[in-house]
C-alpha cells in the first residue's frame, strides 16, 4: 500500500537549497514548485500516468503507431546521448556514429530478429535511420535528441508541478 504522503525533506528557503546543492547554481525555472513532495502519492501517480499515456500516444504517432519502432529508435538515441556525454558535450557532428545490426537490436529489445529487421528498414525508409555500407543502421536526422527531450519533458517537470 502506498503511503499517504511523501515526507518533505527539502530545504525550505532558497538559501538553504543553495547550501544543500554544494554551491551549484539554482535555476528557478527548472526548480520544482516548493511543496510538490507533499502531494498525495496516489494523485501524483495518477497525474504522471496521464502524462505517460499522452506522451506515448504522441510518440506513437511519430512512428506510424508502432511503439516497437520507437523502442528500436530509442536504442540509437540513447547510444548517441551516451557518446555525447563521453565527449564532454562537445559537438560530435563529424564523429562517426555507432552502427548496429538487427541481431544486436533484437537482443537488446527482445523483439524477434526478423521483426526488428523489418522495423529497422521501415525506420530507414522514413529517414529516422540510415543504413551504412556494411549494412549497419545508424541514427538519421529526422528525429534527434532535442525532439526526444521535448517529447519526454511532460514526464518530468510537468508531472511534479503542483496545481494552483
Amino acid at each position: 500500500m502506498l503511503p499517504a504522503h511523501i515526507p518533505n525533506d527539502e530545504p525550505n528557503s532558497r538559501q538553504e537549497r543553495a547550501s544543500a546543492n554544494s554551491g551549484r547554481a539554482i535555476d528557478a525555472a527548472s526548480e520544482p514548485v516548493p511543496g510538490y513532495l507533499d502531494q498525495d502519492v496516489s494523485r501524483f501517480f495518477y497525474r504522471w500516468g496521464g502524462h505517460l499515456s499522452a506522451t506515448l500516444v504522441r510518440v506513437r504517432s511519430r512512428f506510424d503507431g508502432d511503439l516497437d519502432q520507437y523502442l528500436l529508435y530509442l536504442v540509437f538515441l540513447l547510444s548517441e546521448l551516451q557518446q555525447t556525454i563521453a565527449a564532454g558535450g562537445q559537438d560530435r557532428s563529424f564523429a562517426p556514429r555507432r552502427g548496429l545490426n538487427a541481431l544486436s537490436l533484437s537482443d537488446i529489445t527482445q523483439i524477434p530478429r526478423e521483426t526488428a529487421r523489418r522495423k529497422l528498414l521501415a525506420l530507414a525508409d522514413r529517414g529516422f535511420l540510415v543504413r551504412d555500407d556494411q549494412g549497419l543502421f545508424v541514427l538519421g536526422d529526422r528525429y534527434g535528441l532535442d525532439d526526444f527531450f521535448r517529447d519526454l519533458k511532460p514526464l518530468f517537470w510537468d508531472a511534479v508541478r503542483v496545481e494552483r
